[in-house]
């Protein structure tokens, strides 16, 4: 039975898990697929340009800007960050269900255009915890960390705008309960298309495979 897709946008402070538990829940189910966001930052350890994000400049990044090519953007710890809307648009007309691993100001843009969105947000069990997975990636000098921890909190207060809250304390626990989320939001009846019309069709089907089975 055909579903129509939908965006899933998942979000939390920098450090919160939300990228680990996206790829995590991609491998999952192959009806997701991830909504590869554009970048002026650098590329950190193992990413891998046109996987993790299209890396690019800022006067790049401008161009495509001013050419309406993104959905919604942000600048985030000093970079951009933007999402193509062609993109996300050529996998709703798939039916695929599309994880956006974007920042709060930009779960916001995309609500404010009328998309089928469901917002999951991430949340570290304490600042502690953040504090010790932001020093432990390795990847950013103290002053960033102190930064990022600072946002943090303007992040958090987003909180209560979204749909559903899961705390990244044990994390295959939250992977399984975003996975749990997802299903759930995939068997809403609205998500279906026409289903009393492929209840019927399909009834009429095994009726004639009966009526042939008995001559």
């Amino acid at each position: 039975m055909r579903k129509k897709g939908f965006l899933v946008t998942i979000a939390s402070p920098s450090g919160g898990g939300k990228s680990t538990i996206c790829k995590e829940i991609l491998s999952i189910n192959p009806l997701f697929c991830y909504s590869i966001s554009w970048t002026t930052r650098n590329i950190r350890g193992n990413e891998i340009d046109g996987k993790d994000y299209f890396f690019t400049d800022i006067e790049t990044f401008n161009k495509k800007l001013k050419a309406g090519f993104f959905i919604e953007y942000a600048e985030v710890h000093g970079n951009y960050y933007g999402t193509s809307k062609d993109y996300l648009e050529n996998c709703l007309n798939e039916e695929k269900i599309v994880l956006l691993d974007i920042d709060v100001q930009g779960v916001e843009s995309i609500k404010k255009q009328g998309f089928d969105v469901v917002s999951i947000f991430i949340l570290p069990p304490n600042e502690n915890v953040l504090k010790k997975r932001l020093l432990d990636r390795g990847t950013d000098s103290i002053e960033v960390i102190n930064k990022r921890l600072e946002n943090s909190k303007k992040e958090i207060n987003y909180l209560q705008s979204y749909d559903y809250l899961v705390i990244n304390e044990d994390f295959l626990k939250a992977v399984e309960t975003v996975n749990d989320i997802l299903v759930a939001e995939m068997n809403r009846l609205n998500r279906y298309v026409d289903p009393l019309n492929y209840y019927y069709i399909n009834s009429n089907n095994s009726q004639s495979e009966i009526d042939t089975t008995n001559l």
